[in-house]
């Protein structure tokens, strides 16, 4: 087995590497479009204007920083939760609003669940809705890569509930016996209460590379992605990266400004937090540190999103629904009789 990659990591306060400072200001930007995204997401929820969202408060250093360490070839494989990865990738938040609200536009054409939007074109796979399901899929997409002599890696994000199934042992035992080149990054939110951790005891037993690192740190998380991918591009295998993040409590989402159901509140700046291990915050300080971006331009950011935001609800709002014979489209090359006829019947109900 080749060592593991080095579980020290240069903590962001410490200063930006001049080669990473225009990494970290995208960072930043595709972390508080997440963000206020997902807390805006919280409050279309609430109040029942959209059926579901998993929200990534304070997710959003993993997210994004692994997301943007891929290269434009490797495929991201996403749970549920890293539904941003998608957007950090290209798809328009508008595209993402339309699937979160099920509206004609929505690119899914209400055959997927809200945060599962389909999003090939931007080399990122449909999140899976069984819980870790997703991560054998990423090794065998790396494998077959490998097989073909592609240059292609595959990244698949998860949280740590996930390393207690079968589907995440049988993916790294698989990816540790054919050296395939895939990297999977844990998100674990258990901190102290998960004391035997993840990557150092079960990566291990499946010979694949293992290393720690500071979730709330985006920079220290790009670096140990960019590492790895570099490492299974070079035939050394797979590697289980296991990121330790503070999620933000949901109740946050929609409390800080005083927001209830039926309302949609005015997402103030405080979602954009102030505390010592939020990572939107902590990469602020950093950038203002390094004269990189001033509270001007970290507003500008912020109120670009916004507005980005407000226009895609208005949009999604006002978007046609679905038609109702859109269930039986994009299923069946040729539709076959029972259905046809089901589709025909479907035609004449009344919405």
């Amino acid at each position: 087995m080749e060592p593991a990659l080095s579980e020290e990591t240069s903590p962001l306060d410490r200063g930006i590497e001049p080669a990473l400072r225009e990494v970290a200001t995208n960072l930043y930007r595709h972390m508080v479009r997440l963000r206020l995204v997902s807390a805006r997401m919280v409050q279309l929820q609430r109040a029942e204007k959209i059926a579901f969202h998993a929200a990534c408060l304070g997710e959003e250093a993993v997210i994004a920083a692994a997301a943007l360490a891929a290269r434009p070839g490797d495929w991201i494989f996403p749970g549920v939760r890293e539904w941003g990865s998608a957007l950090v990738r290209g798809m328009p938040i508008a595209t993402y609003v339309h699937h979160a609200f099920g509206s004609g536009e929505d690119p899914a054409k209400g055959h997927a669940a809200p945060d599962h939007p389909p999003a090939r074109r931007f080399a990122v796979a449909p999140a899976s809705g069984i819980l870790g399901a997703h991560v054998p899929q990423a090794v065998g997409a790396a494998w077959a890569a490998k097989i073909r002599k592609e240059d292609v890696a595959t990244v698949a994000l998860f949280g740590d509930a996930v390393a207690s199934g079968g589907d995440f042992h049988n993916a790294l035992n698989f990816a540790g016996v054919f050296k395939a080149p895939c990297v999977f990054v844990c998100r674990n939110h258990a901190g102290d209460r998960n004391a035997f951790g993840t990557a150092d005891t079960r990566a291990v037993a499946y010979g694949v590379a293992s290393a720690k690192v500071d979730g709330s740190d985006a920079i220290a998380v790009f670096g140990l992605v960019q590492a790895a991918i570099a490492r299974a591009a070079a035939g050394k295998g797979a590697t289980l990266i296991e990121a330790i993040t503070r999620p933000l409590p949901l109740t946050g989402a929609a409390s800080l400004d005083g927001a209830s159901p039926g309302a949609t509140g005015t997402w103030g700046p405080e979602l954009l937090g102030e505390g010592a291990s939020d990572p939107v915050a902590r990469l602020r300080r950093a950038l203002d540190r390094e004269k990189l971006l001033d509270v001007e331009g970290a507003e500008a950011i912020a109120r670009e999103a916004r507005a980005e935001i407000d226009a895609a609800v208005a949009a999604a709002e006002r978007a046609a629904p679905l038609a109702t014979g859109s269930i039986f489209e994009h299923v069946y090359a040729e539709v076959p009789p029972h259905l046809r006829a089901q589709k025909e019947e479907a035609s004449q109900w009344r919405r």
